[in-house]
């Protein structure tokens, strides 16, 4: 499935400035994505959308996988007192087992990034427009796999920590005899 010597034979087969023109491209979202922070709730809103659904889409769907049972979807942007949130699933099935796949889900966007990334010559002609396509996709997918505080908080509790540390912890010892 991923193959790095074909991706950067790929990759290498396109002229400089093409790649170019895509840094240009993430260097400019970066900008506008930073900028988008001083509008209104309205501009954040629009900004982040596509990655917004992402995000919590990651998180439903392995939520529904691993049966942490999600009862609420939210695109809708809510004001907090430490800032915006921009989206939310909610689960009531959350337990040790599932909390840090569910919490840590949208990282799974990086692996779909890579996927696309590699792939993308084979689906598009290599034009400076799909070039361009390419690391527009990828820069949406990477901008919004971070987990954010609350995941974390979600992922990271005693519960899971305990039961995936005495599984790492296991596993290791397991191997290493």
């Amino acid at each position: 499935m991923f193959n790095l010597d074909r991706t950067v034979e790929s990759v290498s087969r396109l002229p400089l400035h093409w790649h170019l023109c895509g840094l240009a491209l993430v260097a400019l979202l970066l900008f506008l994505g930073r900028n988008s922070k001083r509008g209104g709730i309205v501009t954040i809103f629009l900004w982040n959308l596509i990655g917004v659904f992402l995000h919590e889409l990651a998180h439903l769907l392995v939520g529904v996988l691993l049966f942490a049972r999600p009862s609420a979807f939210s695109l809708i942007p809510q004001r907090q007192k430490d800032g915006v949130r921009l989206g939310s699933v909610s689960f009531t099935g959350l337990n040790a087992f599932n909390s840090l796949p569910v919490g840590l889900a949208p990282l799974g966007l990086i692996v779909v990034a890579y996927y696309i990334f590699q792939n993308w010559m084979r689906w598009f002609a290599p034009t400076l427009f799909s070039t361009v396509g390419v690391y527009f996709a990828s820069f949406v997918l990477i901008y919004n796999a971070l987990p954010s505080r609350q995941d974390l908080k979600i992922a990271f509790g005693w519960k899971s920590i305990l039961l995936y540390g005495a599984a790492a912890i296991a596993a290791y010892e397991s191997f290493s005899l």
